[in-house]
């Protein structure tokens, strides 16, 4: 039996319990935040993005006012609100600000808190249940199934997920594949850098210089290959 609790009966309980793990929003690194924050202008219908000088207060603002929350969880939020499974106005009128965050962390809130309930008895303590490799598989899988399915590069939690995979000797990668699935990270990083100028640029410039986030990419993207083929 799963670890999440048989009370959890509705999807979004499901989910916003399996977001409770993750990295913590006041520690969380400012690329992965920002990453998230791209991932959920798209899924709102934002076509006005923030100034670099506005990203740095909502940056700042997310941080400090929802810093025992964990990246899923902020992810998790904005996903469930526009599905109508929260009680919130997703309406943002072209403005990411913090009252209209506040609006929508405010309303998961409250259902993220009643969650905790039912994943809890009186005899447990207030930890949140520990996930089977089978739960974070499926969350991984079932958020790029359901998305927009354009960037590999937005896999979730996908050094876990390969190792998991791997382990289990369901990913089978030949020294070709892994030579190709190089060449097609390296091509998109290059046509990437090109669409980006300034500040941008440069901050991503150095990242793809950086083996271990090429590695984690290639991960993403032999994921998302193992994925597309459980779909056909």
């Amino acid at each position: 039996m799963s670890s999440l609790k048989v009370g959890l009966i509705l999807d979004s309980d499901r989910q916003i319990a399996e977001a409770f793990t993750g990295e913590r929003l006041d520690k969380v690194e400012k690329t992965t935040l920002k990453s998230t924050l791209a991932y959920i202008f798209q899924l709102i219908g934002l076509t006005k993005y923030p100034e670099n000088e506005e990203f740095f207060i909502i940056d700042d603002y997310i941080r400090t006012s929802y810093p025992n929350f964990t990246i899923n969880e902020l992810r998790t939020a904005f996903k469930l609100a526009v599905q109508g499974k929260l009680d919130c106005n997703i309406e943002h009128y072209e403005k990411f600000s913090p009252k209209y965050i506040s609006q929508i962390m405010n309303a998961y809130k409250n259902r993220a808190n009643e969650v905790r309930k039912m994943i809890k008895t009186p005899e447990e303590s207030k930890e949140v249940p520990k996930l089977t490799d089978e739960d974070i598989v499926r969350f991984s899988k079932e958020d790029w199934l359901n998305g927009k399915r354009n960037d590999f590069n937005k896999v979730f939690n996908a050094d876990k997920v390969f190792n998991i995979l791997l382990k289990q000797g369901k990913l089978k990668i030949p020294p070709e594949k892994i030579i190709e699935t190089i060449n097609i990270v390296r091509q998109d990083n290059f046509d990437r850098l090109n669409k980006l100028y300034g500040a941008d640029a440069k901050e991503f410039s150095k990242k793809i210089k950086n083996e271990d986030f090429i590695d984690t990419q290639c991960k993403k993207l032999t994921l998302v290959k193992y994925f597309e083929n459980l779909s056909d």
